[in-house]
């Protein structure tokens, strides 16, 4: 994990896996349990939308990855927030139960991409790079992810993307994700500005964990 005292804040950054929690044996669900227990923060950052974070368990269930949704019942007396950010066009209000199939501007845009045969020849190119992912993030555990190749194979990752998706249509889907970036960045912020001298942990998919690392380092955070 990162850590870094911003603001005068104890702050630890850990990236997740979602589903690959559930075939990591070296970094499990309970794996990642046990390492936040023993951290004892006073508030977990979950990558979820500040909206949704109060809402029942099926409704949860509907949007977000398990380890997400579950650390309000794992660590009850501990302050649970969201940063997540998923678009403009459900900000301050509830995800409807069709949203993912039939609403989502970035699932459209993904799914345009996914039947372009062209562009999928381009970008196929790039998928050497997510196998070699895929066989740190189901075998490693968090310590040796983080001293892993991971992190430089994600930027490399969406470098490719970057590349071969330059100047088409498709560009929108890294616009859309470049955007989601900066937003959930922002949330955090306003969370560290708002609980000072706080212990607090940030959980982030791995996927996004990069960014806000590099962002801890460079001091963006406040």
């Amino acid at each position: 994990m990162v850590s870094c005292k911003p603001a005068q804040s104890n702050v630890y950054l850990i990236p997740t896996l979602h589903g690959l929690h559930s075939v990591n044996k070296h970094y499990s669900y309970d794996s990642l349990r046990k390492i936040i227990s023993t951290l004892n923060p006073e508030i977990i950052a979950v990558e979820m939308r500040r909206e949704d974070i109060d809402e029942d368990s099926i409704y949860l269930a509907g949007n977000y990855p398990l380890e997400m949704r579950m650390m309000k019942y794992w660590f009850p007396e501990t302050k649970v927030v969201g940063f997540d950010w998923l678009g403009t066009d459900i900000e301050g209000r509830l995800i409807p139960s069709n949203y993912w199939k039939e609403i989502s501007s970035i699932k459209k845009f993904e799914r345009a991409l996914q039947h372009d045969s062209i562009y999928q020849n381009k970008i196929s190119t790039c998928d050497t790079f997510t196998r070699e992912r895929l066989t740190l993030l189901q075998t490693l555990s968090l310590h040796e992810l983080l001293s892993s190749k991971d992190s430089l194979l994600t930027v490399r990752y969406y470098q490719c993307l970057e590349d071969m998706l330059k100047g088409s249509v498709h560009e929108r889907v890294l616009t859309f994700y470049t955007l989601r970036n900066e937003e959930m960045l922002q949330n955090i912020n306003k969370i560290i500005r708002e609980n000072k001298k706080k212990r607090i942990v940030i959980l982030t998919g791995d996927d996004h964990f990069i960014y806000l690392k590099n962002k801890f380092k460079n001091n963006k955070l406040p």
